[in-house]
């Protein structure tokens, strides 16, 4: 239905022309936005050195997303996750705990194992994402080896500022949010709050386990900043967010566990900035994070296999810099320190923390500054070196280069090194499962994990024809001493076999990724298409990294109808077969690929997803409909996301 919607869009002949005026253009300059995460300072996206993708708050409300999982599924370049534990994030083949994600340039603690649930991060207050792939070490440290995802939030433009949203649809889902904001002389003031529920989900009705939790949410923030000039902002910003999930498990002996899950995230951050006049500008910055995570798994008609687990994460962070442009240089450096503290029951140890120290610094030189039409180079040569209380000292370097031998063409290259020191949970853990047979414990000894990597992409802006680009990257990245878990034997019950993590691995990810935007003939239409190829390999076992699809082809056509003030988006993408290692005896062997395993291959599938809005005239109102997964791709063990469904909502900005 949608999709003949848009269709008819295309093709319905056009109403009379109305009176000749000004034509708006289809849509801004996207090289002219700012962005910050590249450089960890401000600058244009047609400037930036290393290679900047932009997701507007225009776009991420066009697609009609809930949360960044959503928002990022059918991303180019970009793979989901789907864990016991949440959603996580893989860029350029590269596992969610090589991928930093921040809010503000501000890091967000509780990642529960190595992955960072994405459905935790609301779009209700995001003005736009910025992703960065590849290495970042040099400005961000440790996890950021596969590239930063940087979750930047709104901010009040005008004296009075209202807005809400609501929808519902399929598995009853529902999604209410609404903001309010002011802007009164230097002082600034925004507040909003949001709820989200959805039923549990089921691939395989026959057993009694669910495919996906049904979650509830609620979340809301307040942000204050006072501005006396436009050189100088001081600004406070905190939010709290509740998810609480519900779901059913079923244990290999046939045991049926009921799960409930709470998560609770509460952020405060204190930031200060200020910009001499014609010099440089500093940034202070606090930030305290606390994530509260129980999980309870309730075996019905028994209590053997009952399970309560409390995890408390804290985070401080604190960051000092500058930027200054000398010349042909603009100089950014700082001084970042981070503290770290878990208190689990599953931990041998515990509490457990951790205190890293990271000096940064870049130089972005204007090497021929393009004057006259002229080639433009600029080499962005940067270094960071970190003190961790447990790992000791790790230089990042990274050097970058752009080059644009004409205005309509851009050559990007950047070679850097990175780090990953192990989490809490693969040196403490201790934790045993008596009904599948098996423990797991962590290794104190170990050591960071480390990486090599080396990006090169082209951008071609054919001159004739505005609003449309090509562009091509190839990648790769070696890592050694990766962490991987080892084991003899396989679980039972009887004799429990113990799992232990080593740095034993050493693998390799690279691969090209093509994209192309084309401003179709059709006023206001466009055709964005992309194509992924990636070679990820376990040297250690002479085998491809599990989950990791070689193919992936993504699409989207946006069109906007003004004489019927009509907006259709359509996304697709293709996601070629898949590997995964399963163990013999199931259960944790079965999760991590560990013991004695086989070889598994997850069928590729196509996802598809559409939406159609239509905005009432100069009233902020708009309604829209959307349909997510409209192919049903989906399966009980390789792709567990909710099926087939159908939203419909209302929008009021004012």
């Amino acid at each position: 239905m949608l999709i003949s919607l848009l269709a008819a869009f295309l093709t319905s002949q056009t109403p009379p022309e109305p009176a000749p005026g000004p034509t708006p253009p289809d849509e801004p300059d996207r090289r002219q936005q700012t962005v910050v995460t590249a450089s960890r300072a401000e600058r244009k996206l047609e400037d930036v050195v290393v290679a900047t993708e932009v997701i507007t708050r225009e776009q991420i409300e066009a697609i009609g997303v809930r949360d960044l999982g959503q928002l990022l599924q059918q991303h180019p370049g970009v793979e989901l996750v789907y864990t016991f534990r949440g959603v996580g994030l893989r860029l350029q083949g590269l596992d969610p705990e090589y991928v930093l994600v921040l809010v503000d340039g501000e890091r967000v603690g509780g990642r529960v194992g190595t992955t960072l649930d994405l459905g935790r991060f609301s779009l209700r207050e995001v003005e736009r994402v910025e992703i960065v792939k590849g290495p970042a070490a040099a400005l961000y440290g440790a996890d950021a080896i596969g590239g930063v995802v940087n979750l930047i939030t709104r901010r009040v433009q005008k004296p009075l500022e209202l807005g809400g949203r609501g929808l519902f649809g399929t598995l009853l889902e529902a999604d209410a949010r609404a903001n309010a904001g002011t802007k009164q002389g230097p002082l600034e003031l925004r507040v909003g709050g949001g709820f989200r529920r959805r039923d549990p989900y089921d691939w395989q009705p026959a057993d009694a386990a669910t495919s996906g939790a049904g979650l509830q949410r609620f979340d809301g923030d307040v942000s204050l900043a006072y501005a006396p000039e436009e050189r100088t902002r001081v600004a406070l910003r905190a939010n709290y967010t509740r998810r609480d999930e519900n779901a059913v498990d079923l244990n290999p002996s046939g045991a049926v566990l009921d799960r409930r899950q709470r998560q609770e995230q509460v952020d405060v951050s204190l930031s200060g900035r200020h910009q001499l006049e014609r010099g440089p500008s500093l940034l202070v910055r606090g930030h305290f994070g606390l994530f509260n995570e129980q999980l309870l798994q309730d075996q019905r008609g028994s209590r053997a296999l009952d399970d309560y687990s409390h995890n408390i994460t804290r985070l401080y962070e604190g960051l000092v810099q500058g930027d200054h442009r000398l010349g042909a240089h603009a100089l950014t450096g700082g001084v970042e320190l981070l503290a770290e503290r878990l208190d689990s029951q599953r931990l041998a140890l515990s509490p457990v923390s951790r205190l890293r120290g990271g000096v940064f610094l870049q130089d972005e030189w204007d090497v021929l500054p393009g004057t006259g039409g002229g080639p433009r180079l600029k080499v962005a040569p940067g270094l960071r070196f970190d003190l961790d209380s447990q790992f000791g000292g790790a230089p990042s370097p990274r050097l970058a280069i752009k080059l644009d031998p004409t205005p309509a063409l851009t050559v990007r290259a950047s070679a850097g090194l990175g780090f990953r020191p192990p989490s809490f949970q693969e040196l403490y853990l201790r934790f045993a499962n008596a009904g599948i047979g098996y423990v797991v414990t962590g290794n104190p000894a170990l050591t960071a994990e480390h990486s090599a990597a080396v990006n090169v992409g082209v951008d071609w802006r054919p001159p004739p024809l505005p609003g449309w680009l090509f562009s091509a990257s190839a990648f790769h990245t070696r890592l050694r001493d990766l962490i991987n878990v080892t084991a003899s034997g396989v679980p039972n019950p009887d004799d429990p076999v113990t799992f232990n993590y080593e740095n034993v691995a050493r693998a390799y990810t690279q691969g090209v990724e093509l994209n192309g935007r084309v401003k179709l003939p059709v006023r206001a239409t466009y055709l964005d298409l992309a194509y992924m190829f990636i070679d990820a390999r376990d040297l250690t076992r002479d085998r491809p990294l599990e989950g990791r699809s070689r193919h992936r082809v993504n699409t989207q056509l946006t069109t906007r109808y003004r004489p019927w003030n009509l907006e259709a988006v359509v996304r697709g993408s293709w996601v070629s077969r898949r590997v995964y290692y399963l163990g013999v005896g199931g259960g944790f062997a079965n999760v991590l690929g560990s013991g004695e395993d086989t070889a598994s291959g997850a069928p590729a599938y196509v996802d598809l997803e559409a939406q159609v809005t239509y905005r009432f005239p100069r009233s902020g109102i708009e309604l829209f409909v959307n349909g997510y997964n409209l192919l049903n791709a989906g399966d009980q063990q390789f792709n567990p996301r909710p099926p087939r469904g159908v939203l419909g909502g209302i929008q009021w900005d004012y």
